[in-house]
């Protein structure tokens, strides 16, 4: 008796134009099984929240441009194409502009995963996206725009490069990095032996945990200060002297890093910043 190899491949594409907005849903092809999310947005914001639904709903809006521009961008293109158009389709005069471009939206799904990108770096969006709140996700966007993330119980891996990242009300694992913007986690619960890591460049990074935590912090901060509502005993790292093998060289090392045990310690959690505070409160 010959196998039949049933695949699921559902792809949703959304050509947005300038202010436009909507949604769509994307189903998994098994909604029983393991199911992860993967968000990448190159201009703009997204919001992801956690629900007891076993599909994917995607809502989309476009940033309106603001009033004038029209006339300028008319007016600009007049005055540097007017000598060369001699009446020609190049000239908008009596013409009103409808659009300034499209914006690009996509969705999909196979095997079990579900990917919502865009690749348009000129039109700044957002993107609010429901999830099942047991997921695995991996959220990244680049330029002007935040991410949240709310009401998950899985693995989500957020990355922003000039933004900040929220996550509320969350009851697995979170590691989040970016280089420009404040980072600030608060657990509900947290998944028992799994280490974790949150970093950015400029910002503070603010990490609520539940009381009852048993980790070891290794946090550094160049310009900024630690402070932590955990009673722990903090312990700064000793000089490190090693020799080169190849060259001979003796080197002392100044590790900066600080070392904190919470509740006997346990898995690590690594916490780094360059310009910024880093904030531990216990729930």
């Amino acid at each position: 008796m010959k196998r039949i190899l049933f695949v699921l491949v559902m792809l949703v594409s959304v050509a947005l134009r300038a202010q436009d907005s909507g949604e769509f849903t994307i189903p998994f092809s098994n909604p029983s099984g393991a199911m992860k999310v993967v968000v990448d947005i190159k201009t703009g914001s997204v919001k992801v929240k956690g629900t007891a639904r076993k599909d994917v709903l995607v809502k989309y809006s476009s940033e309106k441009e603001e009033e004038g521009s029209d006339d300028d961008d008319h007016g600009k293109h007049n005055r540097n194409h007017n000598d060369n158009d001699n009446g020609n389709h190049g000239n908008r005069e009596g013409l009103r502009k409808i659009s300034s471009g499209t914006m690009n939206l996509e969705g999909s799904e196979f095997q079990n995963t579900v990917k919502v990108t865009s690749d348009n770096w000129s039109n700044r969006m957002e993107v609010i996206v429901e999830v099942p709140s047991t997921i695995t996700a991996k959220i990244k966007t680049y330029n002007d725009g935040d991410l949240e993330v709310t009401n998950i119980t899985g693995t989500v891996e957020l990355i922003n490069y000039n933004g900040a990242i929220t996550a509320t009300a969350i009851s697995g694992t979170v590691v989040a990095e970016t280089y420009n913007g404040d980072i600030k986690v608060a657990y509900d619960k947290l998944t028992p032996d799994t280490p974790l890591s949150y970093a950015n460049y400029n910002g503070d990074i603010d990490l609520t945990f539940p009381a009852g935590l048993k980790a070891s912090f290794k946090m550094k901060t160049k310009q900024g200060e630690i402070f932590s509502g955990f009673d722990a005993q903090v312990q700064k790292s000793s000089p490190i002297t090693k020799t080169e093998a190849k060259t001979g060289v003796y080197k002392v090392q100044i590790d900066d890093w600080v070392k904190v045990d919470v509740n006997g310690g346990g898995p690590e959690i690594s916490v780094q910043t360059y310009n910024g505070d880093i904030y531990l409160r216990k729930k």
